[in-house]
């Protein structure tokens, strides 16, 4: 039995989560506020093998980054527009799946934030949630630390 599942807006395209996320996280960058159209990105981390997906085709938009060269892979449905997962060159074993896509996501809370020197100046961040300036991770994979806020 699936821990989380969730789909499209249309429903076309539904999904099953056998896990809780690695991490749950706010992405403040200047590419998810566009892609979004909102003020962040709130995305669940997990292991592909943790994700199905129903055999409904998804179509992909690959942006490259002007900033470090990398791609990011957006998944969504070619019907209703839904992104449903972005997936990474640098992080091929990592499915990210869009938090908002859940059937109930009232049980996943967003306390990692990263990006936060290009986020919305409104946005707030909750007591104890960890923010980053930029990724969480350093350009040579090791952790980033985290700003104080």
């Amino acid at each position: 039995m699936p821990k989380y599942e969730g789909g499209c807006l249309c429903g076309k395209v539904r999904f099953e989560l056998n896990d809780d996320p690695e991490v749950a996280y706010g992405c403040h960058c200047r590419f998810c506020q566009k892609a979004t159209g909102t003020a962040f990105r709130s995305g669940m981390r997990y292991r592909k093998e943790n994700v199905s997906i129903n055999d409904a085709e998804l179509k992909i938009y690959i942006y490259t980054s002007p900033e470090h060269g990398r791609s990011l892979n957006v998944h969504f449905c070619p019907s209703c527009g839904t992104t449903v997962t972005v997936t990474t060159d640098r992080f091929p074993e990592a499915q990210v799946m869009m938090l908002g896509t859940l059937d109930d996501p009232s049980s996943i809370k967003v306390e990692m934030h990263m990006f936060a020197d290009e986020g919305m100046k409104w946005v707030s961040f909750g007591e104890g949630d960890t923010v980053y300036g930029k990724h969480r991770l350093n350009s040579d994979g090791t952790p980033a630390t985290p700003l104080t806020v």
